[in-house]
Parts: C-alpha cells; structure tokens; sequence
C-alpha cells in the first residue's frame, strides 16, 4: 500500500508586495485592477461591488452623462485618481474636465466631484478615511451615496472643510447646481431593479 503523499493544497493567487510605505509606482509595477487602492502608503483591497451598488452606480453614472456639459467627462471604477505619490484611489464616478486623451485610467488632476456608494461593507473607509482624502486634495464636491436608504448626501467644499450642500431621501428630489446642474431622487437609482 503506498503511503499518502503531502496533503494537497488549493492553488490561490499570490501576490507579493514591496515593503511599506508603497507608492503609485510601486502600483504600477504591480499592473493590478481597480479594487485595489493605496492610501498613504497602505494597500487596500475593496470588494467587488455588489449588484445592488452595481445598480445603483450605473443609473446615476447615466443621469450625470446626460448632465454633464461638453467640457466635462463621467468616469466609473475604471478610472482611479491619484491624490499624492503614496495615495491613490478609486472613487465609485468621478466627473472631470474633458482631457485630450479620453482613455485615461488615472486622473492626475483635480476632480471636479467624485461620488461614492457606500454599503455596510464599505460605508466607514468611504466616509471618513476616502472623504478625508478627498477634501484634504482639495476636490470641490463629493457626494455620498446610500442605497440602503437611499439617500444622497452632497458636501461641497469651503475653506477647506466639507459643508452639507444638499441631501435627499427615498422619494424627495436632490438639487444640485454644481459642478453638474441636475436633479436626482435617490429612490429610482434603488427600485424598481429594471434590467440593466
């Protein structure tokens, strides 16, 4: 009878960082996908979306496209946006002024307003740690989404700190001027789950 041989292992991804503090660069050289984000040298690895945040993503990621003017350009999770040489992350849609080349995967510029959908899984690292990233690079609004409320809150920035500018619940209108002039009620990026 033959002795058993090692125990086999399941085959899962490896991935070997360099030491820490890492860099953009070092992001680079790693040629990952979206979910991953570095922020103040730390790797942070977000989890996929789910389809609920999928949703609701897609349908405001159309109302700002219809909104926006020609001088401005709607990103989604493809595109990151690199805060400084050790930061950079993914925001959920980021409005930017329209550059010469629209095949971008990274805004080194400053966002004209970056949106995030926040779930339970995600809601504490998108409203505190992202929000303070965003105002401390100076982006002039960020809006925070909720699905389970829903609801969307939108902060603008003045002297520095984020300031309420707008929020809307379940079936009341979200009005806002800019940086894209529309009207959002945050019940119709939840139900009724059209196909997509």
């Amino acid at each position: 009878m033959p002795s058993p041989g090692p125990a086999t292992r399941s085959l899962r991804p490896v991935l070997t960082l360099p030491a820490p503090p890492l860099t953009v660069a070092d992001l680079d050289e790693l040629a990952l996908d979206p979910r991953f984000e570095l922020v103040d040298g730390m790797f942070v690895v977000r989890p996929w979306p789910t389809p609920l945040e999928t949703r609701v993503t897609k349908r405001l990621v159309r109302l700002l496209v219809e909104a926006t003017p020609a001088d401005m350009r709607v990103h989604t999770r493809d595109v990151s946006v690199r805060i400084e040489p050790r930061s950079e992350v993914v925001p959920d849609i980021v409005v930017a002024a329209a550059g010469d080349d629209d095949r971008q995967q990274r805004i080194t510029g400053l966002p004209l307003l970056v949106v995030e959908v926040a779930e339970a899984g995600n809601r504490r690292y998108d409203r505190t740690l992202k929000f303070d990233l965003y105002r401390d690079h100076g982006v002039p609004d960020c809006w925070l989404v909720d699905p389970d409320g829903p609801r969307i809150d939108a902060y603008r920035l003045v002297n520095g700190a984020y300031v309420p500018a707008a929020s809307a619940t379940g079936d009341e209108e979200l009005t806002v001027i800019t940086p894209v002039p529309c009207t959002i009620i945050p019940a119709t990026l939840v139900d009724p789950p059209n196909p997509e």
